[in-house]
Parts: C-alpha cells; structure tokens; sequence
C-alpha cells in the first residue's frame, strides 16, 4: 500500500477490498489511525460523550458527599451551639445568683455602716448638747 493514502483510500481498501490479509488490514488501520494523528495532534485531549458521562457521574458523586458531609457538619454545629447556649445559659444563672447575693450583702453592709454611723454622730450631737448645757448652766450660775 502506499504510504500517501487519504483517509477515504484507505477505509475503501478496508471495506472493498476482500482479498487483504490481517496483517495487511492492521497496516491499512494503522495508517489510517496515524493518518488521523496527523490531522488531529491534540486529538487525544479531547472527550467522549463517555469520558464526559462517567465525569458528570463522578462530579455528581463528588456533590453529593460533600453535601452530606455540609449536612453532618451542619447537625455537629447546630448541636454544639446548643450545648453551648445551655453551658452559658446556667453560667449566666449562677453569675447572676452570685451577683445578687454580692449586692445585698453590699446593701447591709452598708446600711450597718451609715446606721453605725447615725448612731456615732447622735451620741456626739447629745455629748455636745450636754457639754453645751453645762456650758450654759455654769456661765449662768456666775
């Protein structure tokens, strides 16, 4: 066969011809797939309906594991932050509890001190009312 054959030559040869031996149809074949090489150099980097099928099959397989697992992370977080609100809820109860049991201890303590007080500046007021009447009583007797 000749090594020029077009692409059209060589199916005609394949299809037609019934006297060709295997070895001679390979090199028909051959040619006719080297012949399309030539023509398409960057044929190998094209896709099949297949190769695009079992990609959009393994895409879609992808999307869906991710999905579950936006889900499960979804669930986890949801619970965590429930956990999280209960934990605060409680602490927030106790630090309020605490807080009120501070602020009326404050409460009585300080009205301990200001009646601890009152009763400090009644005694002087008196001791001075008594020294004054002294006072008074002794400049009138002179």
């Amino acid at each position: 066969m000749s090594p020029n054959l077009s692409k059209v030559d060589i199916i005609q040869a394949i299809l037609t011809n019934q006297s060709l031996t295997d070895q001679e149809k390979t090199l028909l074949i051959d040619e006719f797939i080297n012949e399309i090489k030539r023509e398409y150099p960057d044929l190998k980097y094209h896709a099949t309906k297949s190769d695009l099928t079992d990609l959009q099959l393994e895409l879609t397989k992808e999307i869906e594991i991710t999905r579950k697992e936006i889900k499960d992370l979804d669930l986890k977080l949801s619970k965590e932050i429930k956990e999280l609100d209960v934990k605060l809820t409680k602490e927030i109860k106790e630090l309020d509890v605490k807080l009120t049991k501070e602020i009326a201890t404050s409460k009585s303590d300080t009205i301990k001190w200001v009646a601890g007080m009152l009763f400090v500046q009644v005694i002087a007021i008196t001791g001075i009312f008594f020294a004054a009447i002294r006072l008074f009583a002794s400049v009138v007797s002179h």
